[in-house]
């Protein structure tokens, strides 16, 4: 296997990424998609290593960094969903290219990156799977009663928090970022012009074209994630109708981002295998 930087040209853009290849010609190529705020490491590495192993089962794995973020060209606070849908269409092309014709093409997001490979999918017809891990609905699916789940669940954890010495210690010291703490609590009630909401909203039509989408796609989700039964819920009831072949796999006891070896080596292989064997299959 060998790894290669690459730069890749986005609407005036220069997207900054790593490219992993197998030791032989590639079996097909996957483009992995970092989180709304993340970059094309991954929380603890997990992409990096997701790269590597898809590599080692013979596929060509770019991680990149989005635009705004990373590495890569662009304001921070102006990129939006659709630019990202952008960046990732033209990651995909470049991949394409690099590993030749006639050879299955497949996204990875992660979180928020998810939604953005599943507008991406939608949005062409060369993409022969797209597997998402932690991905919730899209903003049109957005529902109130998910923003209520959300401050529930932070609530809890801040009041553990609350009962712990070393809390007091810290609150004492002044060292409690009560900002923060109100962000995660009610930052994402936030909505308007301007706001990580409305930036992430396409200003496309995503549901239709996703709605009538026949692919291939997994739904991953930690079983601690507060959101996860909710996210699944509403993705099943949305594509109930559509021509996609589904999958919904959960990791029992896994946070969001998968926070332990136990639970990053179980979705790295879950995901591996399954878009390995998606692949394989051909065009949907």
């Amino acid at each position: 296997m060998s790894l290669q930087p690459v730069k890749i040209e986005s609407s005036g853009h220069r997207l900054y990424g790593m490219l992993e290849l197998p030791g032989g010609e590639p079996r097909g190529g996957v483009v992995l998609v970092h989180g709304w705020s993340g970059c094309r490491v991954g929380p603890h590495c997990i992409l990096v290593e997701t790269a590597r192993a898809l590599a080692g089962r013979g596929f060509a794995a770019l991680r990149f960094d989005l635009r705004g973020r990373g590495e890569s060209e662009g304001a921070p606070l102006e990129t939006d969903l659709d630019a990202m849908i952008d960046d990732t269409c033209a990651a995909t092309d470049w991949l394409r290219d690099g590993i030749g014709p006639g050879r299955p093409t497949a996204l990875l997001g992660m979180c928020s990156g998810g939604n953005v490979a599943l507008a991406a999918a939608a949005l062409r017809d060369d993409i022969g799977a797209v597997a998402t891990w932690s991905t919730y609905p899209f903003q049109e699916q957005h529902r109130a009663a998910q923003d209520v789940r959300r401050t529930r669940h932070f609530a809890w954890v801040y009041l553990g928090k609350a009962l712990r010495p070393a809390t007091w210690v810290k609150l004492i010291r002044g060292r409690v970022n009560f900002g923060m703490v109100r962000k995660v609590l009610f930052g994402h009630y936030a909505a308007g012009e301007g706001t990580v909401r409305d930036l992430q909203r396409s200003r496309r039509d995503i549901l239709g074209p996703l709605s009538a989408c026949a692919g291939r796609l997994l739904f991953l989700y930690g079983g601690a994630d507060p959101e996860a039964a909710a996210a699944q819920k509403a993705f099943a009831e949305f594509f109930a109708a559509a021509p996609a072949e589904i999958q919904f796999d959960v990791i029992a006891g896994a946070n969001h981002n998968f926070y332990s070896l136990e639970w990053k080596a179980a979705a790295i292989e879950l995901t591996c295998r399954w878009l390995e064997a998606a692949l394989a299959r051909g065009p949907a």
